[in-house]
């Protein structure tokens, strides 16, 4: 639904180098539901702007390079492009002419047309139309010449950024700074530095990922949609989301990008494998191995885009905890994608605290989170009785025996008061978190090494050959080894080649990483995790 603000009025981002670009116009986001390319013609014979006469044809060349340029643009944005041969029907009109301005080599007009409405601030008619054109006569052995690379595709892609909705950065109140009025950051500049380029620059490629969110007219993303995208710098900065969901891209450099509220996404532009994901005690670090997007520290946000796919961090913690505490190994890509989905489709809370508050109350999560016990897993890893199983836990948690006392206790507990077998790992687990003794710090530090390397180890699986390897008995049994050589005082850095020559032995694929920055080595161990178990919780702090 389109209301008269929103053609009158620019959304802004709040970033400067975003809304310097934005235009007024011509708000092809609201041309209504159902519209997900724009019409565009070569030809001259009608639909010409009314008020400008003395159009020509684009010669097949000019042709053929505006396709390639407008092929680029779809990749871009999303925005698909249909060509027509009636220019009655056309909404992007191009054609060389004799501009007025001899210093002027290009420019784009734009008309847009609606009914005031007469009862709300519905609007139900609008439309608009883009033209574009290039200079034939001064500038004509440079306009003729429009293949990438050359000055003439430069200005085209600068007329076509008009058409797409942005500005120059030096016109309206919102404008760039002096010193970052350039090419190199945007090509709607007058001021070349390098070039000519046959690509937008970072700041257009911000604004439009800004209006169109990379999927195009009537998406997800973008302007007019229900989710705004966000694009910084090539620099290191911060980048903070707000109260609702968002899409964040850093778009270069070391980035501290905090999702806050909502259900929120951090873009990538290169395939899965040109990224390691680890986690960290403020959360997740995504580090660029391939190319320049340097490494990003993560929090609050829930997915992560690639080019091949996404993955999802929602509920990733919990779901580790469950595995490592009750399978003694990481999760598998499977597993990890079922239960976050069944957690989402629960609305279980993402806070860990209010999760373990609410298995006493939701019977589907009490469900699902007690399933454990009832796999064909658990039945082989323990065939004995409860005391049997809960030796087993400790192994897999602390990577000892439980003392007589405790193991007495949690044998009781599950055999006459009533204590699940999943949410006794769970309890024991956060009862050594909760420990505060001396025995108990170093426990709880073992715990959040193990989760780490088991969180690398999942977040690692990005192939087929590494889902399916991931599937056998033999294959556990080497990740629950990788876990059983966890220690308290692992260096999780230096761990990471275990992680991937462990995921590589069993896909017959060798997986190499980078270092992580010297600046997040210490932070890498302190993963803190409070577990699921708050129907015995007066028990956690003791027994372990």
């Amino acid at each position: 639904m389109t209301i008269v603000t929103d053609i009158e009025i620019v959304r802004q981002s709040g970033f400067n180098n975003i809304d310097a670009l934005l235009s007024s116009g011509p708000g092809w986001n609201f041309l209504g539901t159902g519209t997900r390319s724009l019409s565009y013609t070569f030809s001259v014979s009608s639909g010409n702007e009314a008020s400008r006469g003395g159009q020509a044809a684009f010669s097949m060349a000019q042709q053929m390079a505006t396709r390639t340029a407008l092929s680029y643009i779809t990749a871009l944005t999303g925005i698909g492009f249909t060509e027509t041969t009636d220019g009655s029907r056309a909404q992007i009109h191009m054609a060389a002419i004799d501009i007025a301005d001899t210093d002027t080599t290009g420019l784009c007009s734009w008309m847009t047309s609606y009914t005031p409405p007469s009862f709300g601030t519905t609007v139900r008619d609008f439309t608009a139309k883009a033209y574009v054109y290039l200079d034939n006569v001064e500038f004509r052995a440079e306009n003729a010449d429009l293949r990438p690379g050359g000055a003439g595709y430069e200005t085209l892609l600068h007329e076509l950024g008009h058409m797409l909705g942005l500005k120059h950065p030096f016109d309206g109140d919102k404008k760039l700074p002096y010193d970052d009025d350039h090419t190199a950051n945007t090509l709607m500049s007058y001021d070349p530095v390098g070039g000519p380029y046959q690509t937008y620059s970072p700041y257009d490629i911000a604004a439009l990922n800004w209006l169109y969110g990379r999927d195009g007219l009537g998406g997800t993303y973008g302007v007019g949609a229900s989710t705004p995208y966000y694009t910084g710098r090539d620099i290191a900065e911060r980048l903070t989301g707000t109260y609702i969901g968002e899409v964040i891209e850093g778009a270069g450099g070391d980035d501290d990008i905090d999702g806050g509220a909502g259900i929120d996404m951090a873009y990538y532009v290169g395939p899965r494998a040109n990224y390691d994901v680890t986690r960290i005690a403020a959360g997740y670090v995504v580090s660029d191995h391939a190319g320049d997007e340097g490494y990003d520290l993560l929090t609050n946000i829930e997915t992560l885009h690639f080019s091949n796919g996404t993955v999802s961090l929602d509920y990733e913690a919990v779901v580790q905890a469950l595995y490592v505490g009750y399978f003694g190994r990481a999760a598998d890509y499977n597993g990890m994608q079922s239960f976050q989905s069944q957690l989402a489709a629960l609305g279980a809370p993402r806070d860990m605290s209010a999760l373990a508050a609410a298995y006493t109350k939701d019977a589907g999560l009490h469900a699902l989170i007690d399933s454990f016990a009832g796999s064909a897993e658990s039945a082989a890893l323990y065939p004995g009785d409860t005391a049997a199983f809960v030796k087993g836990i400790f192994q897999n948690v602390f990577g000892r025996a439980p003392a007589a006392a405790g193991l007495g206790f949690w044998t009781d507990a599950i055999d006459h008061q009533g204590l699940s077998k999943a949410n006794a790992s769970l309890s024991i687990m956060s009862g050594a978190l909760a420990n505060k003794t001396s025995q108990g710090l170093l426990d709880a530090k073992l715990i959040n090494n193990k989760l780490a390397v088991a969180s690398g180890f999942t977040l690692s699986i990005d192939t087929a050959a590494e889902v399916s390897g991931y599937g056998t008995k033999a294959a556990a049994a080497s990740v629950r080894a990788m876990l059983d050589a966890v220690t308290a005082s692992t260096d999780l850095s230096a761990y990471q080649s275990t992680i991937k020559a462990t995921l590589g032995a069993m896909s017959g694929a060798p997986r190499t990483t980078g270092d992580l920055p010297d600046a997040l080595h210490d932070d890498l161990p302190l993963t803190h995790a409070d577990l699921v178990g708050v129907g015995f919780q007066n028990w956690e702090p003791t027994l372990v």
